[in-house]
């Protein structure tokens, strides 16, 4: 993945965190159903922009935007 940001440039990716996004969540046994909503247009072939999902381990990220705002951990 990051050699795919480093190819197409940071500058041209567009950051959407899906708890803030998220419509409605649904757990069954084959895992579980997200519906969110954005702003990127519809076109003929799906969304302006394609959109790629990353999972991040919650605690990692919180530890790392608190070190990058100058907190210790």
């Amino acid at each position: 993945m990051s050699e795919l940001i480093a190819f197409v440039g940071d500058d041209s990716i567009v950051f959407q965190n899906l708890d803030q996004s998220m419509v409605s969540a649904n757990s069954g046994k084959s895992g579980t159903k997200i519906t969110f909503g954005t702003q990127e247009p519809l076109v003929m072939d799906g969304t302006k922009r394609l959109g790629l999902v990353l999972w991040f381990d919650r605690d990692t990220i919180k530890a790392a935007l608190k070190q990058a705002k100058g907190g210790a951990e």
